[in-house]
């Protein structure tokens, strides 16, 4: 029935006569150029992560991903404060900063407020609230070294973190960022 005008298919496929074919951004003469680091244009940055690495803390993770080195101590789930309400699920507080060496640029800028709240968005939904009422569990992010992408980094790290502590979690969290160059910025930003 499928591909029958007048019919609606029960499962997609996409038909060859409605199936476009998109010009491919890159030719193979484009995807010659090395980035600064030194990879190729299909390479990604070399990966380590490593659990407990903060005897002191509850749960913790180090990271490395190419240039940029994340360390992540998880505290929790502990008793709320008593001037904080009752509440049947459990709170996640999530702070990220950075060295004062991370970065060629000195001093913490409000974007490691954004990082804050993005983690706390990111690893809200993995976790199991509901399992800790009354409790807080506090996740504390420390850029060592920025060498590009460091949410990503600290939202990954973050997850192992929390597994490391035996926070229960629907599955960990895994993050990236990449960029989509058109063919037209391609071609004036890499070429001159």
């Amino acid at each position: 029935m499928a591909g029958k005008p007048g019919t609606t298919p029960t499962t997609y496929s996409p038909s060859p006569t409605t199936q476009k074919t998109r010009r491919p951004i890159f030719n193979e003469n484009d995807v010659d150029w090395v980035r600064p680091d030194g990879r190729g244009f299909h390479q990604c940055r070399p990966a380590f992560f490593r659990t407990g690495a903060v005897n002191a803390a509850s749960g913790s993770a180090y990271a490395e991903f190419g240039n940029t080195k994340v360390i992540v101590s998880v505290f929790g789930p502990r008793e709320s404060k008593k001037a904080m309400m009752y509440s049947d699920i459990g709170r996640l507080n999530c702070s990220v900063s950075h060295t004062t060496f991370a970065t060629p640029v000195r001093g913490q800028g409000s974007e490691h407020k954004d990082f804050s709240s993005m983690l706390h968005k990111s690893l809200e939904g993995a976790i199991i609230l509901e399992t800790f009422p009354k409790t807080t569990v506090d996740v504390f992010a420390l850029v060592l070294e920025s060498g590009g992408s460091d949410l990503p980094v600290v939202i990954s790290c973050a997850s192992l973190a929390l597994a490391d502590a035996g926070i229960l979690m629907h599955d960990l969290v895994a993050s990236v960022s990449l960029v989509c160059i058109s063919s037209k910025h391609f071609r004036t930003f890499f070429r001159g």
